[in-house]
């Protein structure tokens, strides 16, 4: 990716201004998307908060041999959700709300690849949660995995809510969500959809990050993947997260002000 590519990109998410084509060569590859990922986060200039995960379906998945993928989260992206948070969304980009469970380490993952049983002793604690899965690119989820790992992952915060208590004792294979925007349900879902459940997905980003020069740190999140899908969002309107006896997290959907307005 060529500086002037990645700072099209950093531009459009500092002047909260959509992207409707692709600035520049696409990526072909993984490795060409996570060395864009990187080159945007390096025009960017934010220190990252933690990680996403995200799945890589279908085609896809057989076409490059895994299932999930990762991308940064701005650590000033990331909001306490104690009542109604802000869900900022880019106009003429791409919003889409994730029911997720949010771990927070509490020490430094290791340099190297490291096992779901290890990845679950990185652990502080656990929340309920919701990714701001979004973009300044138009509709990019229409364009595959590789621009999602591209563009910021495509992230552009998370919204931690109640942390669960004695997740420890509990079993969380089967954490269950309900989605809801203005009131209607439009997903449903649990942690069964993750492969290989939570620790898994805590275990790839661990191990992404430490093949990209980026290990995971104490005190980062790591959002472990959607339970109930993905739902597109618009400014306007409020939705929910509700985790039934472990919590609910709600958000309003807002236009997002030009970087630095809404901080």
């Amino acid at each position: 990716m060529s500086a002037a590519t990645a700072e099209a990109f950093a531009r459009a998410r500092r002047t909260a201004a959509g992207l409707a084509a692709w600035p520049g060569d696409f990526p072909e590859t993984l490795e060409d998307a996570y060395a864009q990922q990187q080159a945007v986060a390096s025009a960017w200039g934010r220190p990252s908060g933690g990680v996403k995960v995200g799945r890589v379906l279908g085609e896809w998945a057989e076409r490059f041999g895994v299932n999930r993928f990762s991308g940064p989260i701005d650590a000033d992206a990331i909001r306490q959700a104690d009542e109604e948070a802000i869900f900022p969304v880019i106009a003429g980009g791409t919003a889409l709300l994730e029911c997720e469970i949010v771990a927070v380490l509490g020490q430094d993952a290791p340099d190297g690849a490291i096992s779901p049983e290890q990845a679950r002793d990185l652990v502080a604690g656990l929340h309920v949660g919701i990714e701001v899965a979004g973009s300044p690119m138009a509709d990019i989820n229409a364009l595959g995995p590789l621009a999602s790992i591209a563009c910021f992952g495509n992230n552009n915060g998370a919204l931690l809510g109640p942390a669960i208590a004695d997740w420890r004792a509990l079993d969380l294979s089967a954490l269950g969500c309900i989605a809801r925007i203005d009131g209607a349900v439009v997903g449903q879902g649990d942690t069964s959809r993750l492969p290989g459940g939570i620790w898994a997905a805590l275990a790839f980003a661990a191990t992404q990050g430490a093949a990209l020069g980026q290990p995971l740190r104490e005190g980062q999140i790591v959002c472990t993947g959607a339970l109930t899908g993905m739902h597109p969002i618009a400014a306007g309107q409020r939705a929910e997260a509700d985790f039934g006896a472990l919590g609910v997290v709600r958000c309003h959907a807002v236009a997002q002000a030009p970087h630095g307005a809404m901080d």
